[in-house]
């Protein structure tokens, strides 16, 4: 019960939305979002998440990799556990162990580059443990990790290891900011193969402009969800669809009731 709860609370702070209306409507509104995502959450789990072209693309950089007999470079992001992009870290997280699993059942070389000190232990953990279960615990090593401090470390660091290495594939999905055309454009530079995803919508032109497949906002989450076979995180996002529906359908009667020259829908707002 405490993970339903503590997955509802997240959905609830990753809704971007904001409803202008009265008080009354806003709790009426709220208190039906909140059983929406917690029936999701309890008893749609055994939802299948459609295709996401990006994060099929992940196995297909990863092949490349090995064929080329170049490594993988994988970053989550500047967000961080503290900050309003707790959720992006998490799913960036996810995302990595998928990666790593990859690398590790197809022999490809990983490298994973963080800059925010409190996730990587994290990181560290979720690449440990995805070797471990493709029996490869042997080839986990804590150097596959860079810790970088801040953001000019991270860019310097990662230019100069792209030019060595010339990475075959790079990955990066999570909450990025201004590192991101950096990144994105040097690994351009190499030839590498790029996967790039975020749900800041100021990051996406960069990805947009220099990335071979994109994981574009809410997909990272579902993304993760995919990857970690978590039916309460499955079952969490098939509620947030319900949401969208309803919202959708209010935007929908309230513009055909503004075109008919009708102002109930304006005036059941303000309640």
């Amino acid at each position: 019960m405490l993970n339903t709860l503590c997955n509802v609370k997240r959905s609830l702070e990753n809704q971007t939305m904001i409803v202008y209306a009265g008080r009354l409507l806003g709790l009426i509104l709220g208190v039906i979002f909140f059983a929406v995502l917690l029936y999701g959450t309890r008893y749609l789990q055994n939802r299948e998440i459609r295709q996401i072209t990006g994060l099929n693309a992940i196995e297909e950089a990863v092949g490349r990799a090995v064929e080329m007999g170049r490594p993988v470079h994988d970053c989550p992001g500047g967000g961080g556990f503290n900050s309003q992009y707790a959720q992006q870290t998490i799913a960036a997280i996810a995302i990595i162990g998928y990666v790593a699993r990859l690398c590790a059942s197809r022999g490809a070389e990983l490298k994973v580059s963080v800059n925010v000190a409190h996730t990587l232990p994290a990181v560290e953990e979720m690449i440990r443990t995805s070797y471990l279960q493709e029996d490869k615990l042997e080839e986990f090593s804590p150097e596959i990790v860079r810790f970088l401090p801040n953001q000019n470390a991270l860019m310097t660091y990662t230019m100069g290891m792209f030019e060595r290495e010339k990475i075959a594939a790079n990955i990066m999905v999570g909450a990025y900011f201004w590192e991101a055309i950096v990144l994105a454009e040097h690994g351009g530079s190499v030839g590498a193969m790029q996967i790039g995803g975020t749900a800041r919508q100021s990051q996406l032109p960069a990805f947009v402009s220099s990335c071979d497949y994109l994981i574009i906002g809410d997909e990272m989450f579902a993304a993760a969800a995919a990857v970690s076979n978590n039916r309460q995180q499955i079952g969490n996002i098939a509620g947030q669809d319900i949401i969208r529906a309803i919202v959708s359908a209010l935007m929908i009667v309230g513009l055909l009731a503004a075109l008919a020259g009708s102002n109930a829908i304006a005036n059941f707002v303000k309640i």
